[in-house]
């Protein structure tokens, strides 16, 4: 089953390759190698009625040198949003975490802020400004986007808002942080207009993160949603992001002028995906990765290597400009016929790797059987790594779970456990990613969802299972339209 557009009015918003045989006889379902030990970073301390307490969903996650910063919602709401914005912190690759939650945003948070809840964090990292820049959605009236700011990664300023309106949905924000680029210290943030046809939205900070631009646009107006912005060394912005009409394709637009302008949509590839089972809220949207020298890596689910679209790969394109991509491959996580489906995740690069030699992590949430239902779905969490760029492949690990349904927050989209993962590495080291996971409820609370990672990360080791971009099908390109 391919999923179709999904509208949630009621709260406005969720190199080349070609191998051998795609399907490897050796490949089986996730469970072969042992992972690391798991570490909770973080949990929801929180018991106001009008939140799924005690949950934690949707986290993105970063590494800049040794230091790894997570943020993601605490305290998830049934219609939409959270009670604040979590952060765990790491200044020793993963070793040991400190944790919190960002000020000033909710009532819930210390101080109070005026929001009455906060949704869809992102981090990023400014090497000129030497802080972090953690955006969120505030769920207020006006709807709006602010960042909150940390130098030290355990203290955060109050927010700042970036821009205020009727209709915002999955903001994500990124830093320039190449000395020699022309716009070194420039940040940018992207969110949609869920409330006008999807209409794109960026904004530009030049100090740092204290004031933003006027509202800029991609030229002719370009529409979509789950966009991720990433900074090519000479200062260029790429945004992929599920484009087109209503979100039916992966495209992506530039920046060649540090956000004065914005170019028009460029096509990178159709967008096949089978709707995930149970009604889950699953990761979905892209996961974004660049190496060293500048080459992005591009993943998301996408069913076309699958006969009949009965499941989703883990697939891969990547460029080095934003307007040229490498022909979409599937990562080779188990066999096409395994039933297996691959939910989405994220995708980790070691910055002090490029090219043939980039070190890539990919974390996705799976279902073991792709045909369960919601009272026999199994939810686990897998990795796999590649030490030439994606060529080839490890075997696959098995993280974390099994995860049942009834064991994540309840939302009016359906369990939860977020619309995206972001990923990334230390330098040389590890790849981190923090992830929801749902445990057996204690202390009289409902749900035990909290945030997990690797201790210390997962190794980025290589494998010899080939990539490929042989036996994909052609069907009709549906994506869902997730609200906060």
């Amino acid at each position: 089953m391919r999923r179709g557009l999904l509208f949630m009015s009621a709260v406005p918003a969720a190199v080349l390759l070609l191998a051998m045989a795609q399907a490897v006889p050796s490949q089986a379902a996730t469970t072969h190698r042992q992972a690391g030990t798991e570490v909770q970073v973080s949990s929801d301390p929180f018991h106001n009625t009008g939140a799924e307490h005690a949950t934690e969903v949707e986290p993105d996650t970063i590494a800049a040198g040794n230091d790894v910063m997570s943020v993601f919602q605490t305290g998830r709401m049934f219609g939409g949003c959270s009670d604040d914005i979590g952060w765990a912190f790491s200044s020793d690759a993963g070793s040991t975490w400190t944790h919190g939650f960002l000020p000033g945003t909710t009532p819930s948070s210390t101080p109070p802020g005026p929001f009455s809840a906060v949704s869809d964090p992102t981090v990023a990292w400014n090497g000129k400004f030497k802080e972090w820049v953690a955006s969120a959605l505030d769920c207020a009236s006006p709807f709006g986007v602010s960042v909150s700011l940390s130098t030290n990664g355990t203290t955060w300023t109050n927010p700042v808002v970036v821009a205020r309106g009727s209709s915002f949905d999955k903001e994500w924000v990124t830093c320039d942080s190449t000395s020699t680029s022309p716009h070194f210290g420039n940040c940018y943030v992207e969110w949609d207009l869920p409330g006008n046809g999807l209409l794109v939205d960026m904004s530009t900070s030049t100090d740092g993160g204290h004031t933003w631009s006027a509202v800029a646009h991609p030229s002719g107006g370009g529409s979509g949603i789950g966009g991720e912005p990433i900074v090519l060394p000479n200062g260029n912005v790429v945004v992929p992001i599920f484009g087109g009409s209503g979100g039916s394709s992966v495209t992506d637009f530039l920046s060649t002028n540090g956000g004065a302008s914005w170019s028009g949509e460029h096509s990178i590839a159709s967008l096949d995906q089978h709707g995930f089972a149970g009604g889950l809220r699953g990761p979905m949207f892209p996961g974004v990765g660049e190496d060293g020298a500048g080459r992005i890596y591009l993943t998301w689910p996408d069913c076309r290597f699958r006969s009949g679209c009965s499941s989703n790969d883990m697939v891969l394109t990547t460029s080095t400009n934003g307007t040229t991509w490498t022909p979409v491959v599937r990562i080779p996580i188990d066999a096409v016929t395994s039933g297996v489906d691959h939910l989405g995740g994220g995708i980790a690069v070691d910055p002090s790797t490029s090219g043939s030699s980039a070190h890539l992590g990919v974390y996705y949430y799976y279902y073991p059987n792709a045909s369960c239902t919601a009272s026999t779905c199994q939810l686990d969490i897998g990795y796999v790594s590649s030490i030439n760029g994606g060529s080839t492949w490890s075997a696959p690990v098995m993280l974390a779970g099994p995860t049942k349904l009834s064991q994540i927050a309840a939302t009016s989209g359906g369990r939860m456990v977020g619309d995206y993962v972001g990923a990334g590495a230390v330098n040389g080291g590890n790849a981190f990613a923090a992830m929801a996971v749902g445990k057996a409820s204690t202390n009289g609370q409902r749900y035990n969802e909290a945030m997990n990672d690797v201790s210390g990360g997962q190794p980025i080791v290589g494998g010899k299972r080939p990539a490929s971009a042989a036996g994909a099908h052609t069907f009709s390109a549906h994506v869902p339209h997730i609200v906060r």
